[in-house]
């Protein structure tokens, strides 16, 4: 599907939405429990969180936690949570994104500051103190399974090219000719290429673009686990100057998000077949460790 098309479809789909509006309070708290639920579960996930969705539901939902699982993993979606919490507080308050929100939901959503496994430029195992809420100050350039080098924003650049970041994003937004899809999924890339802090880029990267998306009315965008490849593979593209196939796969899924929440504002089931069956196969797996 071309880029103009799924432009189209995405107003369309808006606009089916907007027509519902005053929706039914409980049909709404309902589809956006579920975006929530989601969003927690699949970006963590992308990240080499463990958690699986039905612990991070009973997490989330009701305070349960699963035997052997890294405490990490728990204190990821729990900080998750909260950035989702204080990201649609700042949706709420309908001002432009700043820089000082930017690095508040980064403190929010790690918590605290811990160590992690790194590895030097020249391949060798070390280790990493990760602030929270303050650009890095070491280069955080990566090792590919290749052999090459990824590089990142420098310590140095960092401040600059999130300024640069900033002062594009609020004339995109001010200006208002660009598709707010186009500038949201644009921030993302453009995040993600200088990745400015130690940790939580990517998680970031979809927070700050979903913000984007629920500032201008539209619903978050869920980058499912099972797309990761070609997620990764878009973005790789879009570091070698090919953005359209990043805005596309993006915007694909915001098709999906829109086509879930408009279900849900008409009392329509929102829990789809692979839900069910995910369920499922959690329990039938906590059953077998049961009889062990």
């Amino acid at each position: 599907m071309e880029l103009a098309e799924i432009l189209q479809q995405i107003d369309n789909l808006k606009a089916e939405i907007d027509a519902l509006r005053p929706i039914d309070r409980e049909r709404e708290l309902r589809v956006l429990q579920k975006f929530r639920l989601d969003w927690n579960y699949h970006s963590n996930a992308l990240e080499g969180n463990t958690l699986t969705y039905g612990e991070t539901r009973a997490f989330l939902l009701h305070g349960v936690t699963a035997q052997g699982k890294p405490f990490r993993d728990y204190l990821d979606m729990k900080g998750h949570q909260a950035a989702l919490e204080q990201l649609e507080e700042i949706v709420r308050q309908n001002q432009p994104l700043t820089e000082a929100d930017i690095r508040e939901l980064h403190k929010i959503l790690l918590i605290e500051p811990y160590e992690m496994p790194a590895m030097t430029l020249s391949g060798t195992p070390t280790t990493r103190r990760v602030a929270i809420g303050q650009y890095k100050t070491v280069s955080n350039s990566v090792r590919t399974s290749t052999g090459a080098i990824h590089f990142y924003a420098s310590p140095e650049e960092t401040p600059a090219r999130m300024g640069d970041l900033m002062a594009w994003y609020r004339q995109a937004w001010d200006v208002g000719t660009l598709h707010p899809l186009l500038i949201a999924a644009t921030f993302h890339f453009r995040f993600v290429e200088i990745h400015p802090f130690d940790d939580g880029n990517g998680r970031m990267a979809r927070l700050l673009m979903n913000l984007i998306l629920m500032q201008a009315g539209y619903v978050p965008v869920i980058i499912n686990t099972n797309t990761k490849g070609e997620y990764l593979l878009a973005l790789e593209a879009a570091d070698a100057g090919e953005l359209e196939p990043f805005l596309i796969l993006i915007g694909q899924n915001l098709l999906q998000s829109l086509a879930l929440f408009l279900r849900g504002a008409r009392g329509e089931a929102i829990d789809e077949p692979v839900d069910l069956d995910r369920r499922l196969a959690e329990l039938q797996a906590r059953l077998n460790r049961t009889e062990k």
